[in-house]
């Protein structure tokens, strides 16, 4: 009898054990459920607080997100209590994660290369001590005892501050022997009026092109940098009907690879004006050797390119006083950008007014042609196979610029976001501010307007002169220009003004999404000196 019960308390105890893992497991079910749910409802959280922080998505698209985001979260919630759609519930669960965890990193990534971009509020000068190639001195506290070369007036400022430097590391006074420019600064390095030099290398292109072998026949001791604020808007509150006002934005263009921030020539001036209002883009394009005064040289005419070499307040400035206009941003971009920008596009189709083939081996025939980022960089510098010279590579610039923006604008472009990114991050730099930028996006993916874009520019005839940059000494070689032609500057007037105030030019009326250069190309043939 004891036996037997023995048998059946052993099986209740049994039964006991089953129940109590069926409960364990029930009860550890519900656990795994709840931990779906709460890493869901964090992401989501995440998401969404990101959505509204950045300020980039449309507010239809952020209700429209935000509905499926919770309509998922209830789902999943209510499928934990079924024994049937748990599962169901966990693997969609674990999906949306999965895509909102993406779409996080998407938003924020995009956020953060447009605050890079828009942190554009300095810029770079190097200065640096040179010596004749052949001298002794290694360092700068070789050349201590050295006459030191600097220029007068042109950028005091930067070259006091490495004086200052220069001397706070050796503990004693140098002696300076001032020059006029920069090229007189040379000659007395060549020809041995003092050791050594300060010098501005954002001018060592343009001194190459009067000493080709400048960079072999002289080396650098040492260098100081000097980062300048460049004038930057003001924070704004921004509402859907500022973002209607026509604004005007410098486009530059650097013909060099490397640092954007470094002062240099710019061989592209663009003027965007853009009018939200209209959906309409005007480009205007002066060419790189136009013969005109700069803001700082008293009336004195310069070749425009020259304009970058006293920073891009200066280019700003001079294309202001040439055309009337107030400019309110400005973005650059080197040729390292613009191949990354046009390979991160996947490719784009850009428009050629000549069939031709470049000095760096592409051919383009007339039409359109689906470039990628090598040959739209070529099909951007080439001027000598087309008629018009710089004037036509300016015309390029500009039919480049207007398919970037068809390809940018394009919904599917959203497939290449994390690319386009990615390129964008140390290609361009403006000083529009974040928040503006954003706005624009989110006004560009809630109205996507059909943007039309026009083009002109403004033409001229060649001939060689001295300069603001390049003063007329002995054996020097004269610089060849562009000389000024009112009445195509006068044209570009009409029109900017004609686009800013919400008309359209008679070239825009019958047409949309294609760029239209409205005066014809001349056959004026630059010379090849690129001074």
């Amino acid at each position: 009898m004891l036996y037997n019960n023995r048998i059946i308390y052993y099986a209740m105890d049994s039964q006991d054990n089953i129940k109590g893992r069926i409960l364990m497991k029930h009860l550890l079910s519900k656990k795994i459920g709840i931990i779906f749910i709460a890493v869901q409802f964090l992401i989501t959280v995440a998401f969404i607080g990101l959505a509204l922080y950045v300020d980039i998505l449309p507010f239809k698209y952020l209700i429209m997100a935000a509905l499926i985001l919770i309509f998922i979260m209830l789902y999943t919630f209510f499928s934990q209590m079924s024994k049937r759609l748990y599962i169901v519930g966990r693997v969609l669960s674990g999906i949306f994660c999965i895509v909102m965890i993406m779409g996080t990193v998407y938003l924020w990534r995009g956020y953060s290369t447009i605050n890079r971009m828009a942190a554009a509020n300095i810029k770079v000068d190097e200065l640096s001590v040179i010596v004749l190639a052949e001298d002794e001195a290694q360092t700068i506290d070789d050349a201590g005892d050295y006459g030191f070369g600097i220029i007068s007036e042109l950028g005091r400022e930067y070259t006091d501050s490495m004086v200052s430097s220069i001397q706070t590391d050796l503990g004693r006074t140098i002696s300076t022997v001032e020059y006029d420019d920069m090229f007189s600064l040379v000659e007395a390095l060549y020809n041995k009026s003092v050791g050594a030099v300060i010098f501005n290398e954002a001018y060592r292109e343009m001194v190459k092109e009067q000493y080709e072998e400048f960079d072999t026949q002289t080396k650098v001791l040492g260098q100081h940098q000097i980062e300048t604020v460049v004038n930057v808007e003001e924070e704004e509150d921004i509402d859907f009907e500022n973002l209607k006002k026509p604004f005007i934005m410098y486009l530059s263009g650097i013909d060099v690879y490397g640092s954007l921030s470094k002062t240099s020539r710019s061989d592209v001036n663009i003027i965007a004006v853009i009018n939200p209002e209209t959906s309409q883009i005007l480009l205007v394009n002066t060419p790189r050797d136009y013969f005109i005064p700069l803001s700082i040289s008293n009336g004195v005419r310069d070749k425009l390119t020259h304009a970058g070499l006293y920073g891009v307040d200066v280019s700003i400035e001079t294309l202001e006083m040439l055309y009337d206009i107030d400019i309110d941003y400005y973005m650059r971009v080197n040729f390292s950008g613009l191949k990354n920008i046009v390979d991160a596009l996947g490719g784009v189709k850009v428009y050629s007014d000549y069939t031709f083939t470049s000095d760096w081996g592409p051919s383009f025939k007339k039409g359109y042609n689906k470039v990628n980022g090598k040959e739209a960089l070529a099909f951007c510098r080439e001027r000598h196979h087309v008629p018009g010279g710089d004037n036509q590579r300016g015309r390029n610039h500009q039919h480049m610029i207007a398919a970037i923006m068809d390809k940018a604008t394009s919904p599917k472009i959203i497939t290449k976001f994390s690319k386009l990114m990615k390129s964008l991050e140390d290609s361009f730099e403006t000083n529009m501010k974040t928040n503006k930028i954003t706005k624009y996006v989110k006004y560009q993916m809630a109205e996507t307007p059909a943007w039309n874009i026009d083009s002109i520019s403004v033409t001229g005839r060649g001939g060689y002169e001295w300069c603001y940059s390049i003063r007329n000494k002995p054996g020097r070689q004269i610089p060849w220009i562009m000389y000024e032609d009112e009445s195509s500057v006068e044209k570009a007037k009409d029109a900017i003004k004609t686009i800013f105030d919400g008309g359209k030019l008679n070239s825009s009326k019958d047409k949309k999404n294609k760029t239209d250069v409205t005066d014809k190309p001349d056959k004026t043939d630059e010379n090849d000196n690129n001074n």
